[in-house]
C-alpha cells in the first residue's frame, strides 16, 4: 500500500508514546512493589492476577511504542504466570489467599525498569503514513468516469453516445500520443475505467504504467473491445492486462454493468468500520489513529461490559480484540458475541502477543477468525484490516443484496423506510419514498425472452445507482418493482430527479436477435414525513404508482395527503 507521510498523525502518535512511557513507569513501579512482596512470601492471589494482567498489557504494547526488548522481557515473565493466574482467576473466591510464585520472577520484574529507561532514550516511532490518492467510495452516488482511448474508431464514438445515457462521464483521450495519454491517466481523479480497442491495449498499458506514482493505490482497470472473439485473441488481451473483453457489436447493458462492478471491486479505499476491544487505552488509541488514517472508521472499547451495546450501535465490519481484556478472556468474549445470531458471521481478529501456536489454534476454534501478533507494523495492520473489511462487505453483499441487481433485498429496503422516518422525526428534515415499476414487463419477457428481461432489470438498477446520491437507498422490491428512499429530499426535487431518470431510461435501446426495443417505467412518490409509519408511506407511494399506471404509464405521480 503506497502512502504518504503526514506530520499531524505522527505528532499525535508521539503524544501517545509519551503517555505510554509515563504509564509504563507507573506500572513497573507497582510491579516492583509486588516483587518485594514475592520475596517476603506475602503476595496474594489478587496481587498475582494483577501482576499477570500488567505484564500481559506491557508485553502487548511495548513493541508498538518502540520498545521490543521490554515487550519480550515482559512476555517471558507473563508466560511464567499464565497457567497459575488463569487458574486463580477461574477459582470461586481467592481474595486474600497467599500464593507462591515461580523462582526468578521477582528478579525479572526488577530488570523491566532498566530496560524501559535504557531503551526509551531517543526512540523513534515507526515512520507513519497516510492515504495519498483519491478513493472510490462505492458504486452508489459517485460519478464513474470512462476514459475512452480514441484511435479514430467510429464505433467507439457511437458507443460513447449510447453509454452517456447511463450516467457515466466520458472523456475522449488521444491514443496516438503515449506521453499525453500517461499524463491524462495521472491527473484522473476518482472512479475511472479505461476503455479501448484491443489493438491499442499495449500502448494503453504502457501509458498507464508510466502514469503510476508512489501515491497510486490501485491501477485503473482496462476494458477492451474488439471484433475478434476467438480464444487466442481473448488470451492475448488477458495476458496484456485487460480485466474484461467485449466482442463487437457490444452489449451495452452488459458493458455498463461490468464498468459498475469494476468501480466497486477495484475501489482504492475500502471503507469499513472496526471495533477495537483493548483495555490498554493508549494502545487502542494508537490503533485507531493508524486505521483512521487509511480511511477506516474506528471505535475503541476498554470495558467489555458494554461490548454488546457497542456492537449494536456501531455495527462494525470486524472486531479487533486482545485474548485478554483486563480481567476478561477474549476467547470467552468471542463466544459471547456469537450468542447473537446477527453476529455469527462477524469477523473477530485477535490482536495479541500470544505466540504459542497451540493456544492460538485453540482460541481460533472458539469463535475467532485470525491472529495478528503484537507488535504489528502499521502497513501490515492496515492491509490486514482492509482485506478483512472488504471480504466482510462482500459477504454482507451476498447475504443482503439481490443477486441479479446487487440492490438491497425486499426486507432490508423496507427497513430503510422505517429508519428514515425515525431520522426525519429526530432531525426535522423531509424525505421521500419512491416506488418504480417497469411498464408492460410481461410483454418484454413473452416477446424477447426472460434473459432479455433480466438485462432490462439490471440496466435500470445500474442507471439508478449512477444517477442517485450516495446517501440514497435502492432496493429491488420484487420482480420488476424497485423501491428508493431519498433522505433530505423534497417532493418537488424527488419528482424532478425521478422524471429525469424515467426519460433517460425510455431512451435506452435493448438489442435482441429479433431486433431493438425500448422499455418505460412508472413511478409513485410519497413524502415519508406525512405518515405515522413506514408501511403507510409505502402504501401511499404504491397508490401513486398505480394511479400513474392508470393514467398512461411512463412518468411520475405524487401522492398528496389530503
Amino acid at each position: 500500500m503506497a502512502l504518504r507521510s503526514t506530520g499531524s498523525v505522527s505528532s499525535q502518535l508521539a503524544v501517545l508514546r509519551q503517555k505510554f512511557l509515563d504509564r509504563a513507569r507507573g506500572d513497573i513501579k507497582n510491579l516492583q512493589a509486588l516483587a518485594k512482596k514475592m520475596r517476603n512470601g506475602e503476595i496474594s492471589a489478587d496481587g498475582l492476577i494483577y501482576c499477570y494482567q500488567s505484564l500481559h498489557r506491557l508485553s502487548g504494547s511495548a513493541g508498538t511504542f518502540g520498545l521490543p526488548e521490554l515487550g519480550e522481557a515482559a512476555k517471558i515473565l507473563e508466560k511464567q504466570l499464565k497457567v497459575q493466574a488463569e487458574g486463580l482467576d477461574d477459582a470461586p473466591d481467592t481474595t486474600g489467599q497467599r500464593v507462591g510464585v515461580p523462582e526468578g520472577l521477582a528478579d525479572g520484574i526488577d530488570t523491566l525498569s532498566e530496560l524501559l529507561e535504557v531503551k526509551s532514550q531517543g526512540i523513534e516511532s515507526e515512520h507513519f503514513y497516510d492515504e495519498g490518492s483519491p478513493a472510490f467510495k462505492g458504486s452508489q452516488g459517485i460519478q464513474v468516469s470512462i476514459l475512452l482511448v480514441d484511435t479514430g474508431s467510429q464505433s467507439l464514438a457511437i458507443l460513447a453516445q449510447e453509454m452517456a445515457s447511463y450516467g457515466f462521464l466520458f472523456r475522449r483521450l488521444n491514443g496516438g500520443d503515449p506521453k499525453s495519454l500517461g499524463n491524462e491517466f495521472r491527473e484522473t481523479q476518482g472512479a475511472a475505467v479505461i476503455l479501448c480497442r484491443d489493438s491499442a491495449l499495449s500502448d494503453v498499458i504502457s501509458a498507464r504504467s508510466q502514469s503510476l506514482t508512489k501515491n497510486t493505490l490501485r491501477q485503473m482497470p482496462v476494458i477492451c473491445l474488439g471484433g475478434d472473439d476467438s480464444f487466442q485473441n481473448r488470451y492475448r488481451v488477458a495476458r496484456g492486462g485487460a480485466l474484461a473483453f467485449f466482442p463487437e457489436p457490444v452489449d451495452i447493458p452488459e458493458l455498463a454493468q461490468r464498468i459498475e462492478s469494476l468501480a466497486i471491486e477495484l475501489s482504492a479505499n475500502v471503507q469499513g468500520r472496526v471495533l477495537i476491544v483493548e483495555d490498554d487505552v493508549e494502545l487502542a488509541e494508537h490503533y485507531c489513529l493508524v486505521l483512521q488514517s487509511a480511511g477506516i472508521e474506528t471505535q475503541s472499547l476498554s470495558d467489555p461490559l458494554y461490548l454488546i451495546s457497542h456492537l449494536s450501535a456501531f455495527e462494525p465490519d470486524i472486531v479487533l480484540m486482545d485474548v485478554q481484556v483486563g480481567g476478561y478472556s477474549g476467547v470467552t468474549l468471542a463466544r459471547l458475541i456469537r450468542f447473537e445470531p446477527r453476529w455469527l458471521s462477524l469477523p473477530i481478529i485477535y490482536l495479541s502477543s500470544e505466540d504459542d501456536r497451540d493456544n492460538q489454534l485453540d482460541a481460533l476454534s472458539k469463535g475467532a477468525d485470525e491472529f495478528l501478533m503484537k507488535p504489528v507494523s502499521y502497513d501490515y495492520l492496515i492491509r490486514s484490516v482492509c482485506i478483512r473489511c472488504y471480504r466482510a462487505r462482500q459477504l454482507s453483499e451476498l447475504m443482503n443484496r439481490d443477486s441479479l441487481t446487487g440492490l438491497l433485498k425486499h426486507s432490508l429496503i423496507k427497513q430503510e423506510v422505517e429508519r428514515e422516518l425515525a431520522r426525519c422525526r429526530r432531525n426535522g428534515h423531509r424525505s421521500c419514498v419512491v416506488m418504480l415499476d417497469l411498464d408492460h414487463f410481461k410483454v418484454v419477457n413473452d416477446t424477447w425472452g426472460h434473459s432479455q428481461g433480466d438485462i432490462v432489470i439490471r440496466t435500470l438498477a445500474n442507471l439508478l445507482r449512477n444517477r442517485l446520491r450516495e446517501t440514497d437507498m435502492i432496493g429491488r422490491y420484487g420482480g420488476e418493482e424497485f423501491l428508493v428512499v431519498l433522505p433530505q429530499c423534497s417532493v418537488s426535487a424527488a419528482t424532478d430527479l425521478i422524471q429525469g431518470i424515467s426519460e433517460s431510461f425510455s431512451e435506452l435501446s435493448f438489442v435482441s436477435g429479433e431486433g431493438r426495443f425500448n422499455v418505460t417505467l412508472s413511478a409513485g412518490i410519497a413524502a415519508i414525513n406525512d405518515f405515522i409509519g413506514g408501511d403507510d408511506a409505502l402504501e401511499a407511494a404504491d397508490q401513486a404508482l398505480y394511479q400513474r399506471k392508470r393514467n398512461g404509464r411512463n412518468g411520475v405521480t405524487v401522492h398528496y395527503r389530503r
